[in-house]
């Protein structure tokens, strides 16, 4: 009898035990991630990122360079060097262009933590943004390029400007008598060389605009900057064509300059521009 009562008690100190017992949720899975980088001041996460840790099936087309995002509701598209993304058949403006930088395609952090439904919060003192969606935290810490170039010497976005528009007179050289003396303040020798040796160049229709991507700084003396210009839609209607401008910049003599030039022609989703 008294095992019997023994074995009850015990029973029972147990069951007590088990529902005073701290229920311990689930710990949450923390990424960090050290390459973000910030453009127009507007944070930016390698593409990487997004398909590894906040889902969907992404696809990259590195020849043509754009994105494609699948969810279980949605599809995006994107293309580097373009603000506008397509959303199901909705057009979207992010406030920052698709990036490629030394390879790696950065997307902007505020439209992807919108598109997944995550929680979004940027620290500025660290220069840290929490992304948080379905149990999942990534820490995106953006990359200091102090290395690289120090504040003072980085170009304005005035002579950024002026250089694009000297740029885009490079497509009526028969208006100079002098192409040497007038680029000279824009261009290097080494461009100037190119363009008289018979360097290929932009059709006089093709205008680009302001810049709207950050330069890339490459080292305390060199930056690169890729600009893109819609030509027109496919005979679908499904896509556009697209020439890139890709320009490769230098510091010297306390002024940056344009050193070399190149064009590319590639294909994209219609992602909603007039031309």
């Amino acid at each position: 009898m008294k095992l019997k009562k023994w074995a009850i008690s015990l029973l029972a100190i147990l069951m007590i035990a088990s529902f005073n017992a701290p229920a311990f949720a689930e710990e949450e899975a923390i990424v960090e991630v050290e390459d973000g980088v910030l453009s127009n001041n507007r944070v930016l996460i390698p593409l990487r990122v997004v398909s590894s840790n906040l889902g969907g099936d992404i696809k990259w087309y590195p020849e043509d360079r754009y994105i494609q995002i699948n969810t279980k509701e949605k599809e995006i598209l994107l293309a580097v060097n373009f603000k506008n993304a397509r959303v199901n058949d909705t057009i979207i403006t992010m406030d920052s262009p698709v990036l490629l930088i030394g390879g790696v395609t950065y997307v902007p952090l505020k439209f992807v933590s919108q598109i997944f439904g995550a929680n979004l919060n940027w620290d500025g003192e660290n220069k840290q943004a929490t992304i948080k969606s379905n149990g999942q935290t990534v820490i995106v810490h953006v990359q200091s390029d102090e290395n690289r170039i120090t504040d003072s010497l980085k170009i304005s976005q005035a002579r950024l400007i002026m250089l694009s528009e000297k740029l885009n007179e490079t497509s009526k050289l028969s208006d100079f008598k002098n192409v040497q003396t007038y680029f000279k303040a824009y261009f290097t020798e080494k461009l100037i060389g190119s363009i008289l040796g018979g360097q290929e160049l932009q059709n006089e229709w093709i205008q680009y605009d302001v810049p709207e991507n950050s330069v890339y700084y490459t080292g305390s003396t060199t930056g690169t900057l890729s600009q893109s210009f819609v030509l027109g839609n496919t005979l679908t209607g499904e896509s556009h064509y697209v020439y890139d401008r890709n320009i490769e910049l230098v510091y010297g003599e306390g002024v940056w300059k344009v050193n070399q030039m190149k064009f590319a022609y590639r294909t994209i989703p219609n992602l909603g521009y007039d031309r």
